[in-house]
């Protein structure tokens, strides 16, 4: 991605608190992450996987952060290994409050219910 996913991350974490900044910082990421498999390693690995429930939780209130972090979230959790991290990072409370939160906006529930459907495929998140 040539630099892409370290300047996403690092604009998600310098500017925490601008919802625009967090809305399109996990879109990016979602959609690098999108069927790319090499992108969904170097998110991880490059701290996206924070970057994203982190803007959640700051962002708890906003919608459209909350759709975005579950669709990047879900993205990401197309990968082995980034289950486990999404869920030992937070990710399943993030998603879960996210719906909670959002009863209403389709797009949180349907990419709330891909990321966990995602993250199910792992034994140990099937709670």
């Amino acid at each position: 991605a040539g630099g892409g996913i370290e300047a996403v991350v690092g604009g998600l974490r310098r500017h925490e608190g601008h919802e625009g900044v967090q809305e399109e910082g996990c879109r990016a990421l979602a959609n690098l992450s999108a069927n790319n498999a090499e992108n969904k390693v170097k998110v991880a690995a490059g701290g996206g996987i924070e970057a994203v429930v982190g803007g959640m939780r700051r962002h708890e209130g906003h919608e459209v952060v909350q759709e975005q972090g579950c669709r990047a979230l879900a993205n990401l959790s197309a990968n082995d290994e980034n289950r486990v991290k999404v869920a030992a990072g937070g990710g399943i409370e993030a998603v879960v409050g996210g719906m909670r939160r959002h009863e209403g906006h389709e797009g949180v529930q349907e990419q709330g219910c891909a990321a966990l459907a995602n993250l199910s495929a792992n034994d140990e998140n099937r709670v």
